[in-house]
């Protein structure tokens, strides 16, 4: 059975590879520059190292951006 005309216009075409992988990476590098932030600024602020975040903050970028570029896959 085809498809009626209404059904393939509401399907959009993914974007290109190239915009998914700039977009990624800008991603996970905001949400390493973020992480880094807070570290530096609850440093500064609190005059204590939160080294139980370090772990977190390496990681998390890596889960936002997987996570974002899932929402095309």
């Amino acid at each position: 059975m085809k498809p009626s005309p209404t059904e393939d216009k509401k399907k959009r075409k993914p974007p290109p590879t190239w915009l998914l992988n700039t977009l990624t990476a800008l991603v996970g590098i905001l949400t390493l520059a973020l992480g880094v932030g807070w570290l530096i600024r609850s440093w500064v602020v609190d005059r204590e190292m939160p080294y139980f975040a370090i772990p977190l903050v390496l990681c998390v970028p890596v889960i936002a951006a997987v996570a974002f570029r899932n929402m095309w896959d």
